[in-house]
């Protein structure tokens, strides 16, 4: 006969009950302890990225000297107008010259009748006299004049010159921390440092969240724009830049040793090294601080904004394709409303305002001639239209870097194939630009070209799917869950 099994007691039921979930939580402190294995640094990186890095440098004193080679002298008192002639101030004629400028004495006011008023105080649906920056005869004489000015220089240096200025920092910008990141996410296991990865929810409020900030800012700006704010408001971001400059001084430092720097301290706060190259670069970075703070020099606000690019790049990550498309689309219609829709809805353009009112290094700034007040006039492009697209641009940086680990490639062919499509985006920008003589947004035809580059090549090469399905963890949550998992493992110990 043979024997009956014996149902399990309610004991022996628990016993396994246990067993099973203390199966279950080592398993997930094993995944969580897992750590992320970052393919092989491609070759001959680290020389492109020190080449790279010398040819910004060169750029940015080549076109200081030729910004700086279009300052000529106009006396106190003095105006000079657009064909060159030399007037006093007290003759500057609004009819004929358009607002009054900064250095006449009623810089930003009107004559109405025999009384000097604020332009801010016009009626919004106007009428708008002689003298304020909406007088729709002088913006029809206005955009005359620039679009024959443009058509006439160009193909000459005069209009080459400020466009040529963009194209290669804009670039440079791109690609140093596209490649600075790949360099970064190939570090070996034992050196390498958890970075922040942008994930697919972290997309979706990327526009809430951007749109929040500018409204914010336009708002204090036109209602509370009091020199202090103003000045609260540049010292901050400033703060932020010159910190930003010793981290990369840290990071080029390590590239050229190539090897880390040892950490002097750790703030314990924020959970970072500190090494000596950032404390030294940090100190270089407030000192060009105060002198930004005192002058509002563009060349020291381009170096703020390049190094502020190329760093935002090259440590902040995305996790994945699907993460990278979903910012730049909201992105898109983040900076299309904000250009063209704002103005109808609050009376003003939003972006533009704001670009203008902060005096801080937002944008990049490209000289282009001088106005009237013997002051420099620039082009301008924000920083959002280099680090938002360079993001995206640097994932598929990471990706060509996984490619060529798996020997499915010899080169960065995503890389180059959507750099020439940025290039391409910021060309056509500034053709719109200068037919429309308007304000464009840039992302209306970054996101596009890009998006369609990198899809493109991706189908092509039949790794579509594969690059759709690949992901990057974000090692800071991961590292975080592992300290946690090693607490509860000490807790357990000691009960």
């Amino acid at each position: 006969m043979k024997g009956r099994s014996k149902s399990p007691g309610p004991s022996q039921k628990a016993e396994k009950g246990e067993g099973k979930a203390e199966e279950k939580a080592n398993a997930t402190d094993k995944k969580a302890e897992a750590k992320f294995e970052p393919p092989p640094r491609p070759a001959g990186l680290r020389g492109t990225l020190l080449k790279m890095y010398g040819m910004l440098a060169a750029g940015l004193i080549f076109f200081a000297l030729v910004g700086e080679n279009l300052k000529h002298p106009v006396s106190d008192g003095k105006f000079e107008k657009k064909d060159g002639t030399i007037i006093d101030i007290g003759d500057f004629d609004a009819s004929e010259l358009g607002p009054h400028p900064k250095c006449h004495p009623h810089f930003e006011e009107h004559l109405l009748v025999d009384q000097w008023v604020k332009n801010k105080a016009a009626p919004k649906e106007g009428p708008f006299p002689v003298g304020h920056p909406d007088n729709p005869e002088w913006l029809e004489k206005s955009d005359l004049q620039m679009k024959k000015k443009s058509a006439e220089t160009r193909f000459q240096w005069e209009g080459l010159q400020p466009n040529l200025h963009l194209l290669f920092l804009a670039t440079l910008c791109v690609i140093i921390g596209a490649k600075h990141g790949v360099w970064m996410f190939t570090e070996p296991a034992e050196t390498r440092q958890a970075s922040q990865v942008l994930q697919s929810e972290d997309a979706y409020w990327f526009p809430i969240m951007g749109s929040c900030t500018l409204f914010g800012l336009f708002v204090v700006l036109k209602y509370f724009g009091t020199d202090y704010i103003k000045l609260a408001i540049t010292c901050f971001i400033v703060m932020m830049c010159a910190f930003g400059i010793g981290t990369n001084v840290d990071h080029i430092t390590a590239l050229v040793r190539n090897k880390c720097m040892k950490p002097l301290f750790r703030i314990p706060y924020f959970d970072q090294d500190v090494t000596v190259m950032e404390i030294l670069g940090s100190l270089v970075g407030a000192s060009m601080a105060v002198a930004f703070v005192f002058t509002k020099n563009w060349i020291v606000n381009n170096v703020f904004g390049v190094s502020f690019s190329i760093l935002g790049i090259k440590t902040i990550g995305i996790s994945s394709y699907k993460t990278g498309a979903i910012m730049l689309v909201g992105l898109f219609f983040y900076d299309v409303f904000w250009v063209f829709g704002s103005k109808s809805v609050f009376g003003s353009n939003v972006m533009v305002s704001v670009a203008m009112g902060v005096e801080a290094p937002i944008k990049l700034m490209f000289p282009r001639g001088m106005g009237g007040c013997g002051n420099l006039q620039h082009s301008m492009l924000g920083l959002g239209d280099i680090v938002v697209p360079g993001l995206f641009i640097a994932f598929m940086a990471k990706w060509d870097a996984v490619k060529i680990g798996q020997k499915a490639s010899t080169s960065f062919v995503y890389l180059n194939a959507i750099m020439v499509a940025y290039v391409l985006s910021l060309i056509t920008t500034v053709a719109i630009m200068l037919f429309f003589n308007a304000a464009q947004p840039a992302l209306l035809y970054i996101v596009p070209y890009v998006l369609v580059a990198s899809a493109g090549v991706a189908l092509q090469r039949g790794e579509f799917k594969e690059l759709w399905a690949y992901y990057i963890p974000d090692e800071t949550a991961e590292a975080e869950k592992n300290i946690e998992n090693e607490k509860k493992k000490e807790e357990k110990k000691e009960s």
